[in-house]
């Protein structure tokens, strides 16, 4: 825990630095969906032409309490230079809003970014979806709850991929004993209907949607047992759409160096997220 204590500086610091300044090669648009203002969406895309690839859309992390997409910033950078048009998306935190506040803001904010993309350059609705601990859950939600989906009026999305950093992705693991999970009780506002908030409990439904669980395997906050369990989940007795990975020297926080080109699974992450989206 110690290891993992130090290792939030420097993330802090890295996701600082690479959101520092403006960005002359990168064109960066906020648009907010609704009143509070954790409710905007940031994109970023290139300042010359048209991006070679689909959208990418970041969830940021957080435990539910805390982030924005400003913090962000250069993630959604990151994916821009590397082809994608970006958005990053904010939503509503823990204690001021509950479950599934969160969720509905990431479908709303994927809208509002979706609808001023194709207004721009008329692109397509691909989308990939990647989020990192607390956003690698909703993220696998707007990825995977095709009834909510739908609801927000997304039904029409192709979703190219899924890639889940770090995340809290099967509750029955990470959680055996409901009493012991005060974050995710708090997200719920209660130990009552969290399989609404479960990415595991939607992953076997439905059309199988591309998934590539990124995890560090010394990781004391979320353990690699949980994205191992999703995936397994996800695969069923035949599937093998759904990947996990372990950094076995990574923790929680160090993972964030994806989005860096720092960590050795940064190009495995690039290489799969061009597989499945074709480009």
């Amino acid at each position: 825990m110690r290891a993992e204590k130090l290792s939030w500086p420097r993330m802090a610091v890295g996701l600082k630095i690479r959101a520092a300044g403006s960005s002359d090669d990168l064109h960066e648009h906020r648009i907010d969906f609704g009143d509070d203002p954790a409710q905007h969406v940031l994109v970023i895309r290139p300042a010359s032409g048209s991006p070679e690839r689909p959208i990418a859309c970041f969830v940021h992390g957080g435990s539910w309490q805390r982030g924005d997409p400003e913090t962000c910033l250069g993630v959604g950078r990151f994916f821009a230079r590397h082809g994608y048009t970006a958005l990053v998306v904010g939503y509503r935190l823990v204690p001021g809003a509950i479950f599934p506040a969160q969720r509905d803001d990431v479908l709303a904010g994927l809208s509002a970014g979706l609808e001023y993309v194709a207004a721009e350059s008329g692109e397509g609705p691909t989308l990939l979806l990647v989020g990192q601990s607390a956003g690698a859950q909703l993220a696998a939600l707007a990825a995977l709850d095709t009834e909510s989906r739908s609801a927000a009026g997304l039904a029409d999305v192709a979703i190219a991929g899924l890639v889940a950093v770090s995340g809290p992705l099967d509750f029955d693991v990470m959680c055996p004993e409901r009493s012991r999970c005060p974050l995710v009780e708090a997200l719920m506002g209660g130990r009552d209907g969290w399989e609404a908030a479960d990415p595991a409990r939607f992953a076997h439904a439905g059309p199988p949607v591309p998934i590539l669980c990124l995890h560090g395997s010394l990781d004391p906050l979320v353990s690699s047992e949980v994205a191992a369990s999703f995936v397994m989940r996800a695969n069923g007795a035949e599937g093998d759409h759904a990947t996990f990975i372990a950094d076995p020297t990574a923790h929680h926080a160090d993972m964030t160096r994806l989005f860096f080109g720092t960590s050795p699974l940064t190009p495995v992450m690039l290489e799969w997220m061009e597989q499945v989206t074709g480009s």
